[in-house]
């Protein structure tokens, strides 16, 4: 029996969850968990891709977050910045802006699913962009391609 190539818009979800820049960490977040999702692309307002962020990011900015002094607060007087190099700065005070990682990996809609599962091994992502055109279209999960892998078995 011979197995029919996949192609990625086979498997990706166009339903894509996206983040903007100027969302806290904390709505970052709630979003992901109220949408099961492990990670979203930020895009600006006309919904150009800027970024990709992922809860590692958000887990990893959690565990070691900025002090104030890196955040770039500033205060009025002696006293409101006596504590500045040790005062964390919160969650709900951070923006996506601060920790999404501006390099994006993508495919077009006609792309191998062995391809895009090549470049994610590669990489070492969880996600694929898909761009048509210059615009995203839909998102690929390295648990979309193990859909294949069931498939197969």
């Amino acid at each position: 029996m011979a197995v029919r190539p996949r192609r990625v818009f086979e498997l990706m979800n166009p339903d894509v969850v996206t983040l903007r820049p100027e969302q806290t960490l904390l709505e970052a977040q709630e979003i992901l968990a109220s949408k099961s999702v492990s990670g979203a692309p930020v895009v600006d307002a006309a919904g150009r891709v800027l970024g990709v962020v992922s809860q590692n990011d958000l887990v990893r900015k959690a565990a070691h977050p900025d002090t104030v002094a890196q955040a770039g607060q500033f205060f009025s007087s002696v006293e409101d910045y006596a504590d500045l190099g040790t005062t964390r700065v919160t969650a709900s005070s951070q923006h996506v802006s601060d920790v999404f990682t501006p390099r994006v990996y993508s495919v077009n809609r006609d792309t191998g699913v062995a391809v895009a599962a090549n470049i994610m091994r590669e990489r070492r992502i969880h996600r694929l962009l898909v761009i048509d055109k210059g615009v995203l279209v839909g998102i690929i999960s390295s648990l979309d391609l193990l859909r294949v892998v069931e498939e197969l078995c």
